[in-house]
């Protein structure tokens, strides 16, 4: 069974990752994903966009329309959504948000000020027929070390650990980037666990909640409350 185009294995991926992502964050969080196509999106987040390849401007299209749907589900008028100096999505001041894309996907999540107060989100796809096997080309951003890979085994997950390492890092990332001046490299970043899975920045230890979930042919993983 299929439905506007999209394969029963994409639907079903689909649902499992919105299932996931609204397990991770409040009930009032916006969370949605969808196949990346041509959306319509706003004059401005076009020319953001104009001199990118097809490919790129679709994954740019898909993650503006279903931010602008969540802006407007919280009563906000509908707005383009720029690009930050780190790349980052520029959202209002009383909005928290994270995209992410691979693959065929692309997920988002938003959250209103008094449900993050001042915290990080972050979240990060990774469609594994793509990705699995090809960490050769992804050791060179960041380093592994063996304690790492040892504590993200409490995830049980059937994936490649520095593959789900590296995902983790990413949403790092992500829920760092709107207090961020500069890019942060991504060795910068240590995971380990103690009570349960924590993460430093430069030495510096971080409270957050990190999870991580696989559906048929994607992983999912997602930072909460950075702070």
């Amino acid at each position: 069974m299929t439905f506007s185009g999209i394969s029963t294995q994409l639907s079903r991926d689909i649902e499992q990752i919105e299932h996931n992502l609204r397990q991770w964050f409040p009930n009032q969080a916006f969370v949605k994903a969808a196949k990346i196509q041509d959306y319509p999106i706003l004059p401005e987040e076009q020319a953001l966009v104009a001199n990118a390849v097809s490919s790129r401007q679709r994954e740019f299209a898909t993650g503006r329309w279903l931010s602008r749907q969540g802006l407007q589900s919280f009563g906000l008028p509908d707005q383009p959504v720029g690009i930050g100096r780190l790349r980052n999505p520029l959202w209002p001041g009383s909005v928290s948000g994270t995209i992410s894309h691979d693959g065929e996907l692309c997920a988002v999540v938003l959250m209103q000020e008094q449900e993050h107060s001042e915290a990080g989100i972050g979240i990060d796809l990774v469609s594994l027929p793509q990705r699995v096997g090809r960490m050769d080309e992804l050791a060179p951003m960041f380093i592994a070390n063996a304690d790492e890979l040892s504590g993200i085994t409490a995830y049980n997950l059937a994936v490649d650990p520095a593959l789900l390492l590296f995902s983790i890092k990413e949403s790092v990332v992500k829920a760092m980037s709107f207090q961020l001046d500069n890019f942060i490299d991504m060795r910068e970043i240590e995971i380990y666990c103690s009570d349960n899975l924590r993460f430093s920045i430069s030495g510096k230890s971080v409270s957050a909640g990190i999870f991580a979930a696989t559906t048929g042919n994607y992983l999912v993983t997602a930072v909460k409350g950075l702070c």
